[in-house]
């Protein structure tokens, strides 16, 4: 109906007809990111002063008041430019002027592709107001709205296909133009998008007949006449996967040719490195074939231009079978030549970080696999062959893998990673072997047992088992002990005990006794005797003797080596107590006798141990107590003796002898006792008193032959005084009775029991005036150690 055809109102006839179905400028992508950038919902509000309006139905003007307006061409863009200081808005004009430059009407056509997908996308699209709220001018808003009407709506895959579409063509790919070109509704009143579709249709027929003619050559058996068909075919339509694979397959270089370029694996993708020739100024477009892919599957191409003769495809599918085809382009962008062509790869990282390491009787190897790997595969070999290996342990993406049992010699791992089959391959791609040689070393023999025990002759006896063909030292470990069997180096071991002989022998120990809590007994058995590590005799084996220090506790570690390796070995606790040194006896009674001795240095318990009429008893003494106390031991009369030594400081340890302990002996008590028997009464008168003088030796005392024990004599003193002073010595008066040493012990001995007595009157003949005092005294032989036990005074004194 007249009057209602879109732009009538404006005096424009079909100025608004047929509103573009896609920008068709190349680089769209980049514009499209600056705009957003820059935060504008269209490129119109670049163009127009704050306030300003946007005319675009016969040419782009900023409408900057009432008949005012300016045409927006290359040199306002580029003066535009000068006013915005942001380099993405600077870039964004600049980039504006050159597609003017090159297209006067291409800025228009982006511009009215932009408002109407904003007017369709609006929920109030069909309104004027809404066209003005996006910077348009009232005069052209409601022209606008109806034309955006009437264009059909394009969806995100259509809108992605219509934006990239000169890029496409711009850049000869051809098949992939002709794919997005499908997605799009008619073109319609769209007259540039329509003679763009009928060039591209062409194009593509054009190719479709050049492939078929190179098709009937390849099956005919003339690979060369078909190679040059692909490669016009590669010409009209530079991403043809046919054409492409057709090179792949009918290409052979002549002598002169440029080699192939090589894909290597490297991390985050695959490297395509040129040939060393030099290319000049190639172009070229690189696209990544994949085993297994339909034919006529679209070309993959790889971005970015070589550096160097380097480029890296940082998108190749893992676990795939791929293959990089470098084909050279003109100036235009279409092929020109031969392709380069590499060789297949597979896209399977291998494993890294390898490692392998021997150890006593086994070897290991591990490894950290790639994330994508399903598994990997191992293989062992030695001097005599292949060998079984278990299944991997795996801990995130370390894997491990251990044999137990080789042999000395050479091996070398060899470990690949597996992947997921892709494409309906039967089996997943196969990384590139990587091989980890190792050599087992001989390792030592473990000690399997470690003995001590202390020496007569002084110092403590090892023993070991174990360690055969191995040098086995004694070492002292500074910090923590090693476990046993634990696998060593050489370097690490401390310095051997110094205190300890080099060398183990096989001779016999001197010393026949073991010991009980540190002191050398003949004959007595200790508890636990031939367990390892007691300290307690094992057994035959090698024997080392050692003297550790006075006062010394030391963990003895035996360690086996072999070259620069070496296994741990058990331990043993030794210890060496100081010497107990001014030890002396002294009866303090017939059944206590008191020990001295000097304390030995910081020990904290010392044990004496007393032998008596053929028991031995022992007691702990603390130092405390034998300081504030002393010591005091209930006995009997009889002989006896006492040995002192440092107890150890802990119940594990072995006592090494110290050569010889504190050791005083104590003969019995021997006590000779006297007293005054009145004489027999003649009539009124008593006889003369009678000395009775008895011994008593228990356990028996030295007969007549050994006359050891002292005599006794009675010495009298009178001064007229009516209580006469007692002698204070053997030479304080004269003598009124003598019994020699020899009487005595002859009158014990004749009991047997070893107490007897002797009888002998007083000489009063040669005794003082009344009153006089009588007192006896030892005298010669062994006086001193012979106690006497005097009666009463009273019964002493003659009146």
């Amino acid at each position: 109906m007249a009057g209602t055809d879109f732009g009538h109102a404006i005096g424009l006839p079909r100025a608004l007809s047929g509103l573009p179905l896609s920008p068709l400028v190349g680089g769209y992508g980049e514009l499209l990111s600056a705009q957003q950038t820059l935060g504008l919902s269209h490129l119109g509000e670049l163009l127009t002063p704050p306030g300003g309006r946007l005319r675009l139905l016969d040419g782009i003007f900023a409408v900057t008041g009432p008949g005012r307006r300016r045409h927006v061409g290359p040199e306002v863009l580029r003066s535009l430019r000068r006013d915005r200081p942001e380099p993405a808005a600077a870039w964004l004009l600049e980039r504006l002027a050159a597609i003017q430059d090159a297209d006067p009407a291409a800025l228009r056509r982006i511009l009215l592709y932009q408002l109407t997908h904003l007017l369709q996308d609006h929920p109030q699209g069909e309104l004027p107001a809404t066209a003005t709220g996006f910077g348009v001018d009232r005069a052209e808003a409601a022209a606008l709205v109806r034309a955006a009407a009437r264009r059909a709506r394009l969806d995100e895959g259509q809108r992605a296909a219509a934006e990239s579409l000169r890029d496409d063509v711009l850049g000869h790919r051809i098949r992939s133009a002709a794919r997005r070109a499908a997605l799009l509704p008619p073109a319609g009143e769209d007259r540039p998008l329509a003679a763009l579709l009928a060039e591209l249709a062409a194009r593509t027929a054009a190719a479709d007949t050049v492939l078929a003619v190179a098709r009937r050559a390849e099956e005919q058996g003339d690979p060369g006449r078909a190679c040059l068909h692909y490669e016009e075919a590669a010409a009209l339509a530079g991403d043809c996967p046919r054409a492409v694979r057709g090179l792949v397959r009918t290409y052979r270089p002549e002598p002169g040719d440029p080699g192939p370029p090589v894909s290597v694996l490297v991390p985050g993708g695959v490297e395509l490195r040129w040939p060393s020739g030099d290319f000049g100024d190639t172009r070229w477009r690189v696209v990544r074939l994949t085993r297994g892919e339909p034919a006529g599957a679209p070309l993959a191409e790889v971005p970015g231009r070589p550096v160097g003769g380097v480029l890296v495809d940082a998108d190749a599918g893992i676990g795939e079978e791929i293959r990089h085809v470098a084909l050279p382009l003109r100036a235009d962008g279409t092929v020109d030549g031969p392709p380069l062509i590499a060789a297949p790869l597979s896209v399977a990282p291998a494993v890294t970080e390898p490692a392998a390491v021997d150890g006593n009787g086994w070897i290991g190897a591990s490894w950290t696999a790639p994330p994508d790997a399903v598994h990997c595969e191992v293989t062992l070999t030695g001097p005599r062959g292949p060998v079984p290996v278990p299944p991997v342990a795996r801990a995130g993406s370390r894997e491990t893998l251990r044999v137990e049992g080789p042999t000395p010699g050479r091996y070398a791992w060899v470990v690949r990673a597996r992947y997921a089959p892709k494409g309906g391959a039967e089996q997943g791609a196969l990384s590139a072997p990587v091989t980890v040689p190792v050599t087992v070393h001989a390792w030592p023999e473990p000690v399997l047992t470690l003995t001590a025990r202390p020496r007569e002759a002084g110092g403590v006896e090892f023993r070991r088992t174990g360690g055969d063909g191995a040098e086995v030292r004694l070492v002292r470990w500074p910090g923590t002990t090693p476990a046993e069997r634990a696998e060593l180096t050489a370097a690490e071991l401390p310095p051997p005990l110094d205190w300890a002989a080099p060398g183990w022998t096989d001779a016999a120990t001197d010393d026949p006794t073991t010991s009980v809590a540190g002191t050398s007994v003949p004959g007595a058995r200790v508890p636990g005797a031939g367990l390892p590590g007691t300290g307690r005799p094992a057994g035959d084996g090698p024997a080392c003797v050692g003297h550790p220090p006075p006062g010394s506790q030391t963990v003895v570690s035996a360690v086996s080596v072999l070259g620069a390796r070496a296994v741990a070995g058990p331990s043993v606790l030794v210890e060496a107590p100081l010497l107990v040194t001014g030890l002396v006896l002294r009866r303090a009674a017939p059944d206590v006798v008191e020990v001295g001795f000097d304390w030995p240095g910081a020990a904290g318990t010392v044990t004496a141990a007393v032998t008596q009429d053929g028991r031995r008893t022992e007691l702990a003494v603390a130092r405390s107590v034998f300081l504030r106390e002393g010591l005091r031991l209930p006995v009997t009369p009889a002989a006896l003796a006492v040995e002192v030594h440092a107890a150890p400081r802990s119940a594990r340890s072995v006592l090494a002898s110290p050569g010889a302990d504190a050791r005083a002996e104590l003969p019995a008590d021997v006590a000779i006792s006297y007293e005054l028997v009145p004489g027999a009464r003649r009539g009124l008168r008593r006889g003369p008193a009678v000395l009775r003088v008895t011994v008593r030796a228990p356990g028996g005392a030295p007969g007549p032959d050994h006359p050891d024990l002292p005599g006794f004599v009675l010495v009298a003193r009178g001064d007229g005084g009516r209580d006469p002073r007692r002698p204070s010595g053997p030479a304080d008066g004269p003598t009124v009775c003598r019994v020699t040493g020899a009487e005595l012990a002859a009158a014990a001995a004749s009991t047997g029991t070893g107490t007897g007595t002797v009888e002998r009157p007083i000489d009063t003949a040669v005794a003082p005036g009344r009153p006089y005092a009588l007192r006896g005294f030892l005298l010669g032989g062994a006086a001193a150690s012979v106690r006497l036990e005097e009666p009463p005074l009273p019964t002493l004194v003659i009146h």
